[in-house]
Formats: structure tokens, C-alpha cells, sequence
């Protein structure tokens, strides 16, 4: 096939003839041949140093990354992260009206119940504000957890307190105060908390403030000065880190889910 090409190509016969006559005199050459070039080729480090200087060995290809588990491994972080934010959401309070300390709601449902001596051990109070029993003058009476129709939580306890043993009814509910509804009400004299008094015209007094993440408040058949003193005994508590809150945040999911 090579000859037939020479044959029809001219500019591949001419080369071909000089191949040809380079060959017959370097074969009949009396020097003999320079066998230094021949050397130079057969040189490995020589070859390197000509092989690191073609650019087209520096882009040799590479061999192929497997991106499924690197795509999965990302998903997962991203759910992670967003179940993450959406219960820490679920899990913040919400914010609590005035109206939560109104007379006792019949409607609502008891979901627990604690005499004197299992409010004194506190198992039942535990995620409420209450004051210590043993420390203070005040005595516990009762205090039930009731369910409103919305699903909220409250509190309703009784104690006795004050050198007459004044009955004080306590509220609670986890949740916060809005600024706005504080705003124009008169403060009490409590070192402990900011406490702001509730007027109600022919109403009892009542007293409410904001420890935390539970808004407490105190009414009674009383002077307002009693109301105080009782406040002066509960103390005060810090915002759920944010881990409880997470953990709040995914058992109100769960329980969502479960319903």
C-alpha cells in the first residue's frame, strides 16, 4: 500500500528518495556513524525533562469523582438543618394576653393535679415558676395544669400567704408579655422582676410579670402590698437555651403529627 501511495503521491516519492539517499550514505560513510545522538535518546532523564515540558502530558485525565454520595451527604445536612430551624420556631412561646389571668376558665380541660405535699416536692411544677415552700412564709394549697381549646397550657395554683394567710390565686403560661400591653401599666414595688399591676375597676388586685419564658401573674382578696410580697418570693428564671427549645420545638412536631 506504501508503494502504491509513492506511485501516485510526487511530493511523498521526493522525501521518500532522500530517506533513501540519507541512508545509503550514512552506511558508506568511512567516519562511521555518531552514535552520540542515538545515545541522547536512550537517555531516561533526558526523556523526562523533554516529557515535563509537553504541555500535553500536564493534563492528563483525571480519573472521575463519584458526586452521588457527596450530593446525598449535602441533602441530608440541608433536611438536617432545616428540621433544625423549623422546630427551634415551633418551639418559641408565644406571645401571652392579659386575658390568660381572667377568672378561671371552666372550659378548659385538667390535664394534672397536685395537692399540698406534691406541690412541695415540685414534681409537677418543675417546668412552672413557684416559689420554696420551705423558705418562704407561703403555703401551697393546690394547683391544677388545664388545657385551653387552643392547646395552650396553664397553670392554676392556690397558696396562702401574708401574716392573715391571704388565699392567692396564681396564673401562669409559658409565653411572653407583649411590650405594648405593658407599656402604660403602673410597675409594683418588686426588686426581683419588672412587675406590673393589673386595674381593673371592681376587680381584686392583681399583679402580672414576665420571668423567662412564663409570664406569672398573682391576684387575691387583698391589699396590693400582700400581692407584692408574695412576688418578691418567686424566683427568677432564664430563656430555654437553644437545644431545649429544638427539643420543645420537635415534641410539639410529634405531637402534631401523632393528632
Amino acid at each position: 500500500m506504501a508503494m502504491a501511495h509513492l506511485g501516485e503521491c510526487e511530493e511523498c516519492t521526493i522525501r521518500f528518495h532522500e530517506l533513501r539517499a540519507a541512508r545509503d550514505a550514512l552506511t558508506s560513510s568511512q567516519a562511521g556513524i555518531d552514535m552520540r545522538f542515538a545515545q541522547r535518546l536512550l537517555d531516561r532523564d533526558r526523556i523526562a525533562e523533554i516529557a515535563a515540558g509537553d504541555p500535553s502530558l500536564n493534563h492528563r485525565p483525571r480519573r472521575p469523582v463519584r458526586r452521588a454520595p457527596v450530593i446525598a451527604a449535602s441533602t441530608l445536612v440541608v433536611i438536617a438543618v432545616v428540621l433544625v430551624g423549623l422546630a427551634w420556631q415551633v418551639g418559641a412561646p408565644g406571645e401571652v394576653a392579659l386575658s390568660f389571668a381572667a377568672p378561671r376558665d371552666s372550659g378548659a380541660a385538667p390535664v394534672a393535679y397536685a395537692n399540698t405535699q406534691q406541690m412541695r416536692s415540685g414534681d409537677m411544677l418543675q417546668s412552672w415558676i413557684h416559689p420554696d415552700f420551705s423558705a418562704s412564709g407561703i403555703t401551697p394549697v393546690e394547683a391544677t395544669v388545664v388545657q385551653r381549646a387552643d392547646g395552650g397550657l396553664v397553670l392554676l395554683a392556690t397558696i396562702l400567704a401574708g401574716p392573715e394567710g391571704s388565699q392567692v390565686a396564681v396564673m401562669q403560661e409559658h409565653g411572653y408579655l407583649s411590650e405594648n400591653a405593658t407599656a402604660q401599666m403602673p410597675r409594683a414595688h418588686v426588686k426581683r422582676a419588672e412587675v406590673y399591676v393589673v386595674e381593673n375597676e371592681g376587680y381584686s388586685p392583681m399583679v402580672i410579670w414576665q420571668t423567662g419564658d412564663v409570664v406569672v401573674a398573682l391576684s387575691c382578696e387583698c391589699s396590693l402590698t400582700t400581692l407584692e410580697s408574695v412576688a418578691e418570693e418567686f424566683p427568677s428564671a432564664s430563656d430555654p437555651g437553644f437545644a431545649d427549645r429544638v427539643v420543645q420545638g420537635f415534641s410539639t412536631l410529634a405531637s402534631a403529627v401523632h393528632h
